[in-house]
């Protein structure tokens, strides 16, 4: 492979041969790798010395392919750091290796190859040299946050710490910095005053966004330092650091914070450090008022977890202090001094005072009201310390902090319970902690301030009803006059209360305080749909339309309530009035409260309804009268603007809503009327003959229809008349049903609107003829007669009234026909007739079964011998046809007649004529032809065929053809 230029491949397999990856036997290695590898990496060196001084020596001849050779020399680079390490011959890589590829001026190959070895743990320890390059290959690159990675990555005991401090600070690599500090030379403190160094300017001049935004963000890396450093890690990598030199590095910390003077660092001819260089008058604990008015929150947050560090446990948990005069004197004054207490003491001393505004000062509260609870051996604190906190606390002052402000307080009383709580609540209630005050009136029992609070708080929602039912639900432990200052409070606060939630509202008042719910409906007086909401809550609950089983609410006692919801439901779901007012029981509306909303509302249904519930029948057909005649006014404008409007499609859909309505109180009509006929029976042989003259005066019912029917006439002759007049624009209404309907797509003539019409009286004329088609009560002739009598006076001319006549009798095709059907009906010897009729089909022999008494073989009907069956089936069919033919001869000869009848509506029967009786005949008497002959059957009613019953008579001597008599009981055939 060396010899065809493939050294790469040849530094890759010697490799394999080396780690023992490749077959061995192929060029005969020893299996053993004692004794393999030195003979390979004597080989490998070579290999890879080689090829280094091929690779750089032709790319020092030639420099056309750059970009390739670059590609090259970085699998090279790959190559050979794979090999040496695997041989673990880090000096060839770092030696020869390096040099070639600095000489090459490529050195930035060999260094990007080295990052991820040194990020994978594979390589520790860089020669000085190497590093130098490092850190000005990266920076200059501008891969800073690569660079410190690296370096945090490698083992500071090899490093040239000078040499890296000065360049990681030259570059403003302070993280990298701070690790070859802490871990090279266990020193923490040197760290901390250079990051305090950067703090400086930027007090004293504020941060300038081109020279020190960098500075600032430097600065900034101060707090997860302390963060990291004082819970025992290593920063910034985060690995734990071990118990020894963790404690050295906590001690440290706290002696620079807390000692409460300047230190002089290092301590053998070091200088000391001050926060103010000019000056040099140092207030107490310098380096600790430095960070906390550079950032007092962060501070505080790193000290948060500090906290949760034993180390901060005192002297109490240290075992042995026998060895004081061992420790140094960092270690010595935190065993004597250093804990929580006194980190505590020290933080209320500094920032005490007016320096820090109370932007900073909310947050040393806080950190004091969260640690309480959590150290209450360590932290003692008091009372008026601890009232001082929480009154700084509701001084909060931004929004932004409010909560964490109300959470703090909220851990501060789970230990402190302040003697004057009525003063905090105060001050609780100004700073709108709810939370606070709820726990507070809880444990205090004050349940009338608990409900409001929740009425108060905005962010409570609906827990003020779980808050409602649980101190107001039937058994509840509050007394009576807790009771009744819970419900002051909810009386005063009814209208937000339904604001949240109109429908739970209903609920638990219904349920904890159904008096209240005047006070609730009134609360909401100008809001007439949440009222009716309310009211549907209680009256018809939902679950109630899911079949469960519904009880009647107490609330339906008041009259006025009940009132009140179908007013309302007039206004918002009128169609669902007359299925509620159908499960009312009487008595429970005065008609005079509901009436007028349902007359206005267009419930009439539900109005009549009422008024035929409570016996005023006359009144509710004067009702229905009246409000048919509204819809009559109302229907001819429409007809009369749909003319002018050329069919506007918005006049269109209210025809057919017109015509829906005209249709759905016809049928209101009807059903007042047959109620009064079912309602209105009398005793007709006590009180009237069983005939009565056309003089005699029509009865309570009878008026009822006529005065319904002359209404119905009217309304369809009056809206006709406007569709005879001259020619009107189309509507696109279609008939449904004998009612209109809109679509979009089709338009049809006025013709369609006065066919609509006449259905309308139609309808109505069913009804009175099938009504008293089966009543004694109420005579359809006398209803016409008086209808026609008035229908004479009012019309001008007798064209008039054979329209009125026309239009009440089209339903039935021809007049003549109604006519005969009316006096059939009035027949009194109808009955007659109709037992003439059922005697007749009784009358002839029927056989006492199917098969014939001699040969036992099927007669007749489906199956019988000889094909009687199917010899009538075919006859029967035969005559069809020619039925059918003849019809289709007279409907082509009569085409013209027809187009008359079908202006009806409906076909004109079709008398059958001789052929097709004689047809029929001729079905039936072929029924009995066929194979089996003619059937005899006897008045004892034993059946036979025609040849078996010849061949018994002549086995048994019978001469007479004809002398027939039944050889089963011997009686003589009739």
């Amino acid at each position: 492979m060396m010899e065809v230029g493939d050294f790469i491949g040849a530094i890759h397999l010697a490799t394999a041969y080396y780690v023992g990856e490749a077959n061995k036997l192929t060029i005969g290695l020893p299996e053993d790798a004692e004794l393999r590898h030195p003979i390979v990496e004597e080989r490998l060196l070579e290999m890879m010395s080689a090829s280094l001084r091929y690779a750089f020596g032709k790319n020092q001849k030639s420099t056309q392919k750059e970009v390739l050779e670059r590609e090259q020399l970085q699998d090279l680079a790959t190559a050979c750091f794979n090999a040496c390490l695997s041989m673990d011959t880090a000096d060839f890589l770092f030696g020869e290796a390096f040099e070639y590829f600095e000489q090459g001026s490529v050195e930035g190959i060999f260094l990007e190859t080295l990052e991820p070895h040194i990020l994978e743990g594979r390589i520790r320890s860089v020669p000085p040299t190497v590093v130098k390059a490092l850190i000005a290959h990266y920076t200059s690159r501008e891969f800073d946050s690569r660079l410190e990675e690296i370096i945090c990555h490698m083992d500071t005991r090899t490093l040239d710490i000078d040499q890296v401090t000065t360049l990681c600070k030259q570059h403003n690599l302070y993280d990298a910095m701070i690790y070859v500090w802490n871990r090279a030379l266990g020193d923490y403190i040197t760290p901390m005053i250079d990051l305090l160094f950067l703090l400086i300017p930027l007090l004293q001049n504020g941060v300038n966004e081109n020279e020190s935004s960098m500075h600032a963000v430097n600065a900034l890396k101060v707090f997860p330092y302390l963060s990291y450093t004082l819970t025992g890690r290593v920063y910034p990598t985060g690995e734990d650091l071990p118990e020894a030199e963790a404690s050295n590095a906590k001690a440290a910390l706290y002696y620079f914070l807390f000692l409460g003077r300047t230190i002089t660092w290092p301590k053998q001819g070091g200088k000391s450090f001050y926060t103010n260089p000019i000056s040099k008058s140092e207030p107490s604990f310098p380096y600790l008022r430095l960070i906390l008015k550079f950032d007092a929150p962060s501070f505080l947050s790193a000290l948060n977890e500090a906290f949760e560090d034993p180390f901060l446990n005192g002297t109490a948990d240290s075992e042995d202090t026998t060895f004081g005069q061992d420790l140094s004197e960092e270690q010595a004054f935190c065993q004597s001094s250093m804990n929580r207490q006194y980190v505590v003491s020290i933080l209320l001393e500094v920032m005490g005072a007016t320096d820090f505004p109370p932007q900073d000062t909310i947050y040393l509260d806080m950190f004091i009201a969260r640690n309480i609870p959590k150290y209450p051996q360590f932290i003692l604190l008091s009372g008026s310390a601890l009232h001082r906190v929480i009154v700084g606390l509701c001084n909060c002052p931004g929004e932004d902090i409010a909560d964490d402000c109300q959470l703090s307080v909220e851990y501060l009383l789970t230990v402190y319970r302040p003697p004057d709580i009525d003063v905090l609540v105060e001050l609780f209630a100004n700073a709108k902690f709810f939370r606070v005050l709820k726990s507070i009136f809880r444990s205090e029992k004050q349940y009338a301030r608990l409900i409001k609070t929740y009425f108060e708080d905005g962010d409570s929602g609906d827990a003020v009803f779980d808050c409602i039912w649980d101190y107001l639900r039937p058994g509840s432990s509050l007394n009576e006059r807790q009771t009744k200052e819970a419900r002051r409070v909810i009386e005063q606060h009814a209208r937000r209360l339904v604001d949240i939630d109109c429908a739970r509202t209903a609920t638990i008042i219904d349920t904890c305080a159904p008096d209240l719910h005047s006070i609730m409906l009134d609360s909401i007086e100008d809001q007439p749909q949440e009222q009716f909401r309310y009211l549907q809550t209680i009256f018809e609950p939902s679950d109630t339309k899911e079949g469960n089983e519904f009880k009647r609410p107490a609330m339906a006692q008041n009259v006025s309530f009940v009132e009140l919801y179908i007013r309302l439901m007039c206004q918002f779901e009128p169609d669902h009035v007359n299925t509620y007012v159908g499960g009312l029981q009487s008595g429970d509306l005065r008609l005079d409260k509901v009436l007028p909303a349902m007359e206005s509302s267009g419930a009439m249904d539900a109005a009549v309804m009422l008024m035929a519930r409570e016996g005023e029948i006359r009144k509710a057909m004067d009702r229905l009268i009246t409000h048919l005649g509204t819809l009559e006014v109302a229907l001819e404008g429409l007809l009369v603007a749909g003319m002018n409007a050329h069919g506007s499609h918005s006049s269109n859909e209210e025809i057919a809503a017109g015509l829906r309505s005209l249709q759905k109180y016809a049928q209101v009509g009807v059903w007042l009327c047959q109620g009064q006929m079912k309602t209105g029976k009398r005793l007709l042989k006590a009180t009237r003959s069983k005939h009565r003259s056309n003089n005699e005066p029509l009865n309570e019912e009878e008026l009822l229809w006529l005065d319904f029917v002359d209404t119905v006439v009217r309304i369809a002759r009056n809206c006709i008349s406007i569709q005879e007049k001259p020619p009107v624009s189309s509507y696109p209404l279609v008939e449904t049903n004998g009612t209109l309907s809109e679509t979009d797509a089709i338009e049809i003539d006025g013709e369609r609107v006065a066919v609509s019409l006449r259905m309308f009286v139609q309808t109505v004329f069913s009804a009175l003829l099938t009504a008293t088609s089966s009543s004694q009560a109420v005579s359809f002739l006398q209803i016409l007669r008086s209808f026609l009598s008035r229908a004479s006076k009012a019309s001008p001319s007798l064209g008039d009234l054979r329209n009125v006549l026309g239009d009440i009798f089209e339903a039935y095709i021809y007049e003549e026909q109604i006519l005969a059907l009316a006096n059939r009906l009035l027949e009194k010897d109808l009955f007659v007739h109709v037992d003439e009729a059922a005697s007749l089909r009784q009358k002839g022999w029927r056989p006492a079964n199917q098969t014939c008494e001699a040969c036992n073989k099927k007669l007749w009907g489906p199956g019988a011998a000889g094909g009687i069956y199917s010899s009538w089936e075919k006859a029967r069919l035969k005559n069809a046809q020619r039925l059918d033919n003849i019809r289709e001869e007279r409907r082509l000869a009569s085409e013209g007649s027809l187009s008359a009848v079908a202006r009806g509506k409906s076909r004109a029967r079709v008398t059958a004529d001789p052929l097709e009786e004689a047809g029929e005949a001729s079905g039936a008497s072929n029924a009995g032809e066929g194979e089996a002959g003619e059937l005899v059957v006897f008045h004892c009613r034993h059946i036979f065929h025609r040849k078996c019953l010849d061949n018994l008579l002549s086995e048994n001597g019978a001469s007479d053809e004809w002398a027939f008599k039944c050889i089963v009981c011997r009686h003589n055939g009739c």
